[in-house]
């Protein structure tokens, strides 16, 4: 009688386990559907511009950065406010040999169209291309269904000076350009229609909306906590801050939009953006995920950071 109790017990926390898994794989990631358009249009319509309540602290007092390579830094913390374990890497544009590398589509649409990538983790294309750095960035759709390794990216994508996907005007976009010495620099632009490549562009990655703005935080309605991936800028563009955010039982509650936007500040951002987060949320460094967060689906689009 009480071996039979123990298999039917048995029994039942297996299927409770797989139930929790297929809820969180299903539910937590950040993927456009329609009603998720529709609920994202309407929050964007309640921002508006405030200033922020303290002055942030110095990065450089307030957290422990440590080296990982020539001008990249990492820091883990625990943030108070939101009760969430946070991983950030600082990356100094200007580093000599620093490489940008992203993901590129299987299939590359014509003029206007939407380009095809291979679903992938950030994990794989970190390891794939040996990057120091890698992070998860512009949201994603199943064009064929979620059992297909098919993707395409919901937000503007260019290499160089093609637009490999189209612009999605209500979200906001990460850039990367190429000044005459060849060094990067960074900046977002608040809609991706402002977006048009030239000969400095080198990136731009679509992703939701600007979170600071000239040093303020852009206040969102939804009090809504997920895992977050989001980057941030100062120094005139030539520093970069990634940023990931773990929701992982009660050890990690998650962020709202504006605790993301006040992490970003205290770390130092003058301008950020919330990229793909859910369970697309996923930090990489040296081919080890450092972000917590699970399960980690296939994305469509990551980028990273080498040195030459």
């Amino acid at each position: 009688m009480i071996l039979s109790v123990h298999k039917k017990a048995s029994g039942f926390s297996l299927k409770l386990f797989l139930s929790i898994c297929i809820t969180i794989l299903f539910s937590n990631c950040e993927i456009l559907s329609p009603a998720e358009q529709k609920a994202a249009a309407e929050d964007a319509r309640t921002l508006q511009a405030v200033s922020a309540e303290a002055e942030p602290e110095t990065a450089e007092n307030a957290f422990n950065w440590i080296k990982i390579a020539d001008g990249i830094e990492h820091c883990s913390f625990f943030d108070e406010t939101s009760h969430s374990r946070c991983n950030a890497v600082r990356i100094n544009l200007d580093t000599p040999n620093l490489k940008l590398i992203a993901s590129m589509p299987v299939e590359e649409a014509e003029e206007g169209g939407t380009s095809i990538f291979k679903a992938e983790t950030t994990k794989k294309f970190a390891q794939r291309n040996s990057a120091i750095v890698a992070v998860n960035v512009t949201p994603f759709n199943y064009p064929s269904g979620r059992a297909s390794k098919k993707r395409t990216i919901a937000g503007v994508y260019a290499v160089n000076d093609k637009i490999l996907a189209p612009r999605a005007g209500r979200y906001a976009a990460l850039i990367f350009a190429a000044g005459k010495d060849g060094s990067l620099s960074a900046g977002i632009l608040d809609t991706q229609n402002d977006f048009e490549p030239d000969s400095t562009t080198r990136f731009a990655f679509g992703g939701f909306w600007t979170l600071l703005k000239d040093g303020r935080i852009i206040m969102f309605k939804s009090q809504q906590k997920e895992p977050r991936t989001a980057a941030g800028i100062l120094d005139n563009g030539k520093t970069l801050i990634l940023l990931a955010i773990d929701k992982s039982g009660s050890t990690s509650k998650g962020a709202t939009f504006n605790e993301t936007s006040s992490i970003l500040l205290k770390l130092g951002a003058t301008e950020a953006i919330m990229l793909d987060g859910g369970s697309s949320s996923s930090l990489i460094i040296n081919g080890r995920q450092i972000s917590k967060t699970f399960p980690h689906v296939e994305v469509a689009l990551s980028f990273g950071f080498l040195l030459d």
